[in-house]
């Protein structure tokens, strides 16, 4: 589990309650929390914060998203903690400047904590969601929010979406080169030559039955029971209600490999989910 936590702070409402948040984390999983400020320094307040959540602090100069960062990696945080909005920005998106930014460029797993919609929240984290393509960056998720749920006394649900197959991407696998399309999406991941784009895409409920398999065996080992959905659909669409419906506190991916390729730094469905999740997010670096 996480040893050393970093959370932004602008000591703005919003930025406390991501903080907040760290500091639940960090005294639920032993780990050392160390806040970071990047501006001029702000005295007395920050150092209050510091004392409250029993945490380090620091103050370095630049830009905030590449002072968080830089302090980051200097530091070796296992885990970098933003909120969604409030740092340093105006709410040009539905995720902040800094947070955006953040995204593409960690190198470290990173906690989106949603601020707008529960100021002065700090109940913790009861409802866990994990999505999965079966990619080693998803199974990261499964496995961190599996270690989560048993760390944090949380329910675990683990949903795996898919998509059947449409003509025109079953014309393209034929231009690949294999006379057998059919054949060759279904055929086991190992040996087979499939395009990128569509590598981890899963195209059945069998498919996704078979993710889900692997997927409670890896919960299992964490000692944690979790319920399984095979949703079809829209990998980022499904998961965005999925959340919203059943009111979930976070939802973990993994930072590429889900239904597609790499388009940016932050793979399309993470980089989805960040934008538009109406709960905390939890991105699980693996590049």
């Amino acid at each position: 589990m996480y040893r050393k936590i970093v959370a932004g702070t602008d000591l703005s409402e919003t930025a406390a309650v991501a903080v907040e948040h760290a500091g639940w984390i960090a005294s639920r999983v032993g780990a050392e929390l160390v806040l970071v400020h990047a501006g001029t320094d702000p005295g007395e307040p920050l150092k209050e914060l510091g004392e409250k959540y029993k945490a380090e602090t620091v103050v370095t100069s630049g830009p905030p998203a590449e002072a968080l960062l830089n302090e980051a990696e200097r530091l070796g945080a296992d885990l970098l903690v933003v909120g969604s909005v409030g740092m340093s920005g105006a709410k040009r998106f539905m995720l902040g400047n800094v947070p955006n930014k953040v995204s593409h460029h960690a190198q470290k797993d990173l906690l989106i904590v949603k601020t707008e919609k529960r100021k002065g929240g700090g109940e913790g984290y009861k409802k866990l969601l994990a999505g999965t393509d079966g990619s080693p960056t998803a199974m990261r998720a499964v496995q961190m929010a599996s270690e989560f749920a048993n760390r944090l006394g949380a329910s675990l649900t683990i949903a795996c979406v898919y998509e059947h197959i449409s003509e025109h991407e079953m014309e393209q696998m034929r231009r690949a080169g294999s006379s057998d399309a059919i054949g060759q999406w279904s055929a086991g991941r190992s040996g087979r030559d499939t395009p990128d784009e569509f590598k981890w895409r899963i195209a059945s409920t069998s498919h996704a039955e078979d993710v889900l398999d692997r997927a409670l065996t890896c919960a299992a080992e964490h000692n944690v029971e979790p319920e399984l959905r095979a949703i079809e659909g829209n990998a980022a669409e499904e998961l965005l209600t999925l959340a919203e419906n059943e009111n979930f506190d976070m939802i973990a991916v993994g930072s590429v490999g889900m239904a597609g390729p790499k388009r940016f730094m932050l793979g399309n469905v993470p980089h989805r989910i960040t934008h538009h999740s109406p709960t905390d997010v939890l991105i699980l670096h693996t590049a």
